[in-house]
């Protein structure tokens, strides 16, 4: 299909140049069957450097065109090319053929940063082009330059109103340019840039003004021949800092499923090259760089695990980077033991890698626990934002500091402050400013004022506002908004559990997913009447339009688009939701294991019984308080109950209460 519309776009093509461009495994029957006439560029061998595209101008001219063609294996190689496109000539039709896409990326329609070239269109057709491509063939009044226009179909795919940069502002000199900085079109540039990251072989030449230098081997030029012997940046044992990082816009968590086949791939060497294989079959290939991309994720999505057997691919880098991809997307990887090389995988991901057996993972909640834990690490190693976000760290640009949240936090009760502020103390990885709204009571209620005391004395922010009683639910948070400091804002509720990580894998969930409002999956439910804990079907790591209301997480740009939190007493969660997708926003749904909701008779604003969970469809019910592995309570808010183990662990042997572990 890909082959028939591009034999298409050349036989209705207007008088003029014409150029192809392709990036990934996808130029084979390309290059033979293009007419003389038409320019073939190789984007994967196309060096980004000001001179390059002088040169090159100098060749070929300025002359606009009137097709170019970008022919792309993925929307993880679309978004590579970008790096590459500066200096071609403009053109008056464009048409990008991508030939497969992940089954959750939207179809390539431009989501547009400004008017910029698109006052000129004329008319545009976005189809599929056979069961997992897409193509669009776009016409301009006058030719127009190809990286805002490529920028802008690249971006409706991942989803989002606004595309988030990466935290430096960095040109890349070298082929690699796309894998350092994906979905960047302006890596390009030399003036006005923090840093210029320097992946060529022998160095490129600066002016005595240019920014500060990064230098980093380039994966095609690193081999297991001459790994440590390159040069003084490419060390005998790489660091995860010298792989190139995951672009996690499009190789992520999206997608995950709880339950798979009882089917394990081997991701293994056959000719120095590493297959994916099943059942005996090759499901698919690692390209030479090591770039796994979208559609290589989905396609293992069935599978109950991957193990990784330590074959030499191409070179140490790309095999790396390879793992580190699969890994970010939280497909369940198992391992033996693991060669020195792979120090380039970060040690956490590596402790990740060998922390579980194949057997163990026949669970599917041994299996889902050990993905996020798998991902969490991998896209702290490897993902594009944190990776240069450290960088700029080492550049003096600015600490690598962690993401500022700010928590609202209402409550009615005073005996519930002391739980609720725990619940934020403890979160990680994430720098917290807590805005405590008490809705009713006074600030000097002995035992009020201890556990605002305690919580100051450890260090965290706390802003502190006594709102009228009378002022329903929704106004208080929006008046607890306006209090906050921080960019992104989290609601917590003040009678319900939060794990560590809650706030740092909506941080996470947020900028893989571009959404503008995250929140959890509702599954764990404590029912304390009952002492039973109920946990209910549900799908996450997918766009969606409901979250847990416990778990809500967005910008406080977004949140003022939207007219703040309704002022109302019921139904606000509801209400900002709806706002959102009003809005033109999108939801994502992250994992719900990081948080329980306490179920009491009375005292809800969401009024429904037990009956209400105990008849929904779900995993099951135990007996006592059973949360997630991934809650690790504070012993001081474990119920007095009879079980209070981990769902999933078996149970104790006498009736007496079990301790509460970290399972894996």
């Amino acid at each position: 299909m890909i082959r028939a519309l591009l034999e298409e776009a050349l036989r209705t093509r207007e008088p003029g140049r014409t150029v192809v461009c392709t990036v990934g495994d996808c130029d084979g029957p390309v290059r033979s069957e293009l007419p003389e006439e038409v320019a073939l560029h190789d984007l994967d061998q196309r060096p980004v450097s000001v001179q390059h595209v002088r040169r090159e101008t100098a060749v070929s001219g300025t002359r606009p065109c009137g097709l170019t063609v970008l022919l792309a294996a993925t929307p993880t190689d679309l978004r590579r090319a970008l790096a590459h496109l500066s200096g071609f000539p403009r053109s008056a039709r464009i048409v990008v053929l991508i030939t497969a896409a992940a089954p959750h990326l939207s179809p390539p329609l431009p989501v547009l940063p400004g008017l910029g070239p698109w006052g000129e269109l004329v008319d545009s057709r976005v189809r599929r082009a056979g069961e997992e491509g897409w193509a669009a063939d776009l016409y301009f009044g006058v030719p127009v330059p190809l990286p805002p226009v490529v920028s802008a179909l690249a971006h409706g795919m991942v989803g989002g109103r606004r595309e988030r940069p990466l935290p430096v502002l960095a040109a890349v000199r070298g082929t690699d340019a796309g894998l350092w900085r994906p979905g960047d079109p302006r890596c390009h540039r030399t003036e006005h840039v923090d840093a210029i990251l320097d992946t060529t072989a022998s160095g490129c030449s600066l002016p005595e003004d240019a920014p500060p230098r990064i230098r980093r081997a380039s994966v095609g030029h690193t081999s297991w021949e001459n790994l440590g012997a390159l040069d003084a940046h490419t060390p005998e044992r790489p660091t995860a800092d010298q792989v190139p990082p995951v672009d996690e816009r499009v190789v992520n968590p999206i997608g995950f499923t709880r339950t798979s086949e009882p089917v394990t791939g081997s991701l293994e060497d056959r000719d120095g090259r590493w297959h994916l294989r099943v059942g005996g079959h090759v499901r698919w290939s690692v390209p030479d760089d090591g770039g796994v991309t979208d559609v290589h994720i989905a396609r293992v999505r069935d599978l109950r695990a991957v193990e990784i057997v330590w074959g030499r691919h191409s070179g140490p880098l790309a095999a790396a980077r390879a793992v580190a991809a699969l890994a970010a997307a939280g497909v369940p990887l198992v391992s033996g033991p693991v060669p020195s090389w792979a120090t380039g995988l970060g040690e956490e991901t590596l402790t990740r890698l060998r922390s579980v057996r194949e057997a163990d993972l026949d669970d599917e909640d041994t299996r889902e626990i050990h993905s996020i834990r798998t991902r969490r690490a991998a896209l702290r190693e490897h993902g594009a934002s944190a990776r240069w976000r450290r960088m700029g760290t080492e550049l003096g640009l600015g600490a690598d500091t962690d993401p500022a949240v700010s928590v609202l936090l209402c409550t009615r009760r005073p005996e519930m402050v002391g739980f609720a502020l725990r619940q934020v103390a403890r979160q990680r990885g994430v720098e917290t400013e807590t805005v405590l709204a008490l809705h009713g009571f006074d600030r000097e209620i002995p035992e009020v004022a201890a556990e605002i005391r305690a919580f100051r004395a450890s260090g965290r922010e706390l802003v502190l506002h006594e709102p009228d009683p009378s002022l329903a639910l929704g106004t208080v948070l929006d008046r607890s908004a306006r209090r906050a400091s921080g960019h992104m804002v989290a609601k917590m509720d003040d009678d319900d559990w939060y794990g560590p990580e809650h706030l740092a894998d909506l941080v996470s969930a947020r900028t893989y997913s571009g959404a503008d409002l995250v929140g959890s999956s509702p599954e764990f439910f404590y029912l304390e009447a009952l002492d039973t804990t109920v946990r209910l079907a549900g799908e996450s790591e997918r766009p969606a339009k409901h979250v847990s209301g416990c778990t809500l997480f967005l910008d406080q740009g977004t949140l003022e688009e939207i007219g703040g939190f309704r002022p109302l007493a019921r139904g606000v969660d509801s209400q900002c939701l709806t706002g959102v997708q009003l809005a033109g926003g999108r939801i994502y749904r992250t994992h719900g294991c990081n948080f329980m909701v306490r179920r009491k008779e009375k005292g809800h604003t969401w009024t429904v019984g037990a009956g209400h969970f105990l008849r929904r469809e779900g995993k099951g019910q135990l007996p006592g308080w059973r949360p997630s592995p991934l809650l690790e309570p504070d012993p001081r808010d474990v119920p007095v109950t009879g079980s209070a183990l981990p769902w999933g662990a078996p149970e104790p042997v006498s009736g007496t209460p079990g301790p509460v572990t970290e399972v894996g």
